[in-house]
């Protein structure tokens, strides 16, 4: 059964809401688990799974969940070790042709550890955007990203890093089958969405790659920073730059030259925020962290940070798949302009089949509700959508 736009909205945000009170205890997850070595990783095939454990406290809808974690390989093409999660629906698939496999990219919680999303921090935020998913009988795979929980740097927005993680989660699940795939993502995991869709035929050319859902994502960097700048998460500038140093050692001097005594505290603050840690923080403004009184943004355009805030800008690549971008014309935290623009540098590198759908509620909400709105509303056109694709 269908349920109209407004009525699935809300089941979805009660659903979230109704989780959210869980203990996030219920369903932890070892730190051994995450960080034990895994003994000739480099033998794996990307995507391989080499540590799962049940987490039945998640058996939601009928469904079967395990924490997985699988071989990957970062951008310079060293084999990483990444976690998530593999949720599967315990009815038989009624469809035609093997399940599909929902690629879920979550949001960001924040760049500290323990913000991954299969742990038991991420885990109330993580689950209930999966329901609808897993109410249509879909398998549900789940990203935490390179370095996220798991040893090694995270690169917060990573174009490649983030694009890896998610493609290498989808052959998780759906190895050994010809099952098509679906990415999905919201937010930062909008970013993974994008990322992934533009490197899908080359990363993970056996693939069968159906469509890619983009919801809200910040996929310009300079974008970002400019929007956050002097605003009460102006703190979370400082993931993309702390992701930039992680990825890239051999500058940290470098980029941390760009910042003051107070630019560097920030950044070094940043490294453990999780969720609303960047609140508690207080506001900034960018041109009183940097040395020369520059704002990020300028700096991300400049001869330090600029190369590498263009390799991390996705829309010049031409996705081989159909895509629907969603976003809500007042959300607060991405600008809509985000999705217009990564619409825009699609459609002219020739991306031919492209839904948009933007959502306008009429007025602004309350900031922590206007972002995941649009999530949360386009769910039935979405469902729609990757039903046709799928047939």
């Amino acid at each position: 059964m269908r349920l109209p736009s407004v009525t699935f909205a809300v089941f979805v945000l009660a659903a979230s809401c109704a989780l959210s009170v869980v203990p996030a205890s219920a369903a932890p997850g070892s730190a051994d688990f995450y960080t034990a070595p895994v003994a000739d990783l480099e033998a794996y095939a990307p995507g391989v799974i080499v540590r799962r454990e049940p987490v039945p406290q998640l058996d939601v809808l009928g469904s079967r969940t395990e924490r997985i974690l699988y071989r990957s390989a970062d951008p310079r093409d060293r084999a990483v070790a990444v976690s998530g999660l593999l949720i599967t629906p315990a009815l038989a698939w009624r469809g035609p042709g093997p399940r599909p496999v929902m690629a879920y990219a979550p949001g960001s919680y924040g760049i500290a550890d323990r913000c991954s999303g299969s742990s038991e921090l991420g885990l109330t935020t993580t689950m209930p955007a999966l329901l609808p998913l897993l109410a249509q009988g879909y398998q549900v795979v789940t990203t935490d990203y390179q370095g996220l929980g798991t040893p090694g740097e995270y690169e917060f927005l990573g174009r490649i890093s983030s694009a890896r993680a998610l493609l290498d989660a989808a052959r998780a699940a759906a190895s050994g089958t010809d099952a098509p795939v679906v990415l999905y993502g919201y937010s930062a995991g909008g970013v993974a969405s994008a990322a992934a869709a533009e490197l899908a035929s080359t990363y993970g050319p056996e693939l069968s790659v159906v469509g890619a859902f983009v919801g809200a994502a910040p996929t310009d960097p300079v974008l970002r920073v400019e929007g956050q700048d002097g605003t009460e998460w102006a703190a979370t500038m400082m993931y993309t730059i702390d992701g930039l140093i992680g990825a890239h050692p051999e500058q940290a001097e470098g980029i941390r030259a760009l910042f003051n005594e107070r630019g560097r505290a920030a950044l070094d603050a940043a490294r453990d925020f999780c969720t609303t840690d960047a609140l508690a923080y207080g506001s900034l403004r960018s041109e009183d962290l940097t040395v020369d009184g520059e704002s990020l943004a300028a700096l991300m355009t400049g001869p330090v940070l600029g190369p590498l805030t263009a390799a991390n800008t996705i829309g010049f690549t031409v996705p081989d798949l159909p895509v629907m971008i969603v976003q809500g014309v007042h959300d607060s935290s991405v600008d809509i302009e985000q999705s217009r623009l990564l619409a825009h540098r699609w459609t002219a590198a020739g991306l031919a089949d492209i839904t948009v759908r933007e959502f306008d509620f009429g007025t602004e909400l309350v900031p922590v509700v206007d972002h995941p709105a649009a999530n949360a509303a386009a769910y039935p056109e979405a469902i729609r959508w990757i039903e046709s694709h799928l047939r």
